[in-house]
């Protein structure tokens, strides 16, 4: 007994030197693919076969660079060889199955196995459709090897080869259908194409010493002819303000309408906002070049649907802003009021941080600072900042001007008008002198006609 296994366990080590390795190579049909032979000894004949060793010839090569390939119709202009590696154009679904390899003594057996990627649902898709993805292996068994599929984020996704899930935007871009094996691991790209708007952040903070936009666009990579492949029927902008109370409306109002038909804009309640007019390129944003308090509120973009759905994006305009009281224009001694302010509470995880000419001192508040009396060091910007953990949200400015109670340009001023009502005067007192005078010569006049000298009368 001990004797038949050394024989057999010889036998083995013989058939192995003999045969050499055996391959797995995983293709598509219509793929170009390259077998390479472990080894290649110099001044070796090359020997290529299909099915089985001295099956149907494909190649030979002898060691003077002569080579010859199969005249079979199904193989023509097929075949060509780099080196002793074996190339195959364009694969049918008949040319996958055994590849024998033969140099010398050395044998390489590959097994091309046919991989079929089937993407059933039909591309574009509109978020919410079904994305339908198989992938099989073709005349083996499936558990021969390990079958997925990775998502454009990289995920593993699907079970044993099958992916079937509601399409949403982080479902748009390059799947990858893994066949692996040990170590061996071949990758089948599948582009998929979903019609959806780009995420964007639930909230936009901004202040009245920024601009302002509101983000909304299709993901990237679809074009304005996918879009209407789909028969939309509507794009749209909706503007919900924040009342005095810190509620929204429940009457939005229209900013924003799209003609399809000349992808132009046309407006309807003014607010200040322009669209951004890059359509073609999936762009529907609105800015404005500084944002006011009268901006704050919720903002919808909305894409409708002739089957009746509706995509959209919400977004909650933030905005900082500044007052001073009584008033951002002082003179010395007086007291102010800072203010800093979003319009609503502040959550717990965030907060203001203010900003200050470096020489002022000042009484801090949460929403607030006071100035007991400013004073020349206080002049310039002050600045309030809004923050949410180690991230700045926004920040704004104000501009202070502190003025001397009698400033040189107020003596200047205040002297100017002092000469300015003395020569008024002046003149006033000349031109009542110069009246007077008149009227006085007229009177003397009018008495003269009125009262004649008799002719031939002489004062003697």
């Amino acid at each position: 007994m001990k004797n038949f296994i050394q024989s057999l366990l010889l036998l083995i080590a013989v058939i192995v030197s003999t045969t050499g390795a055996q391959k797995e190579i995983y293709a598509k049909e219509g793929q170009d693919i390259t077998l390479e032979p472990t080894s290649y000894p110099a001044n070796s004949y090359v020997y290529w076969y299909f099915e089985k060793q001295d099956g149907h010839q494909l190649a030979w090569l002898n060691p003077l660079g002569g080579k010859g390939f199969s005249n079979d119709e199904k193989w023509k202009n097929r075949l060509s060889l780099t080196g002793a590696s074996l190339v195959i154009k364009a694969l049918q679904e008949d040319l996958f199955g055994t590849f024998v390899c033969k140099i010398s003594d050395s044998i390489t057996v590959f097994k091309v196995i046919q991989v079929n990627v089937v993407e059933k649902s039909a591309s574009p898709l509109l978020s919410g459709d079904y994305l339908s993805l198989t992938c099989s292996l073709g005349s083996v068994p499936q558990n021969t090897a390990e079958i997925y599929w990775l998502s454009p984020q990289g995920n593993r996704e699907g079970n044993k080869g099958t992916v079937y899930i509601q399409a949403r935007s982080e479902h748009h871009g390059q799947w990858d259908c893994v066949v692996k094996k040990n170590a061996n691991e071949k990758k089948f790209p599948v582009s998929v194409t979903v019609v959806d708007l780009a995420p964007v952040p639930s909230h936009q903070y901004t202040s009245t010493d920024s601009p302002l936009t509101i983000p909304c666009s299709l993901i990237s990579h679809v074009s304005w002819e996918q879009v209407k492949k789909k028969e939309i029927e509507e794009v749209q902008w909706h503007f919900a303000p924040k009342l005095s109370s810190g509620t929204l409306s429940d009457n939005p109002e229209q900013l924003f309408s799209l003609d399809l038909e000349k992808l132009t804009w046309k407006k309807g309640k003014d607010k200040g906002l322009s669209p951004v007019y890059n359509i073609k390129n999936g762009n529907l944003s609105l800015t404005k070049s500084k944002a006011t308090v009268e901006e704050r509120g919720r903002y919808t973009c909305s894409m409708k649907f002739k089957d009746g759905r509706t995509l959209e994006t919400t977004v909650d305009v933030v905005v900082l802003e500044i007052i001073a009281h009584p008033k951002a224009e002082l003179i010395y001694g007086q007291q102010v009021n800072l203010s800093c302010s979003t319009g609503d509470q502040l959550p717990n995880d965030m907060k203001l941080n203010w900003t200050s000419p470096k020489t002022s001192s000042y009484i801090s508040y949460p929403t607030h600072i006071t100035v007991p009396e400013v004073g020349k060091k206080d002049n310039g910007k002050w600045g309030c900042e809004l923050w949410q953990g180690g991230n700045k949200l926004t920040s704004d400015e104000i501009l202070l001007k502190i003025e001397p109670r009698l400033s040189v340009w107020m003596l200047v001023i205040i002297c100017s008008a002092a000469v300015i009502l003395l020569l008024l005067l002046v003149l006033a007192f000349i031109h009542y002198r110069r009246r007077k005078q008149k009227t006085r010569l007229l009177r003397h006049q009018l008495c003269q006609c009125k009262n004649p000298k008799p002719k031939g009368f002489y004062r003697t």
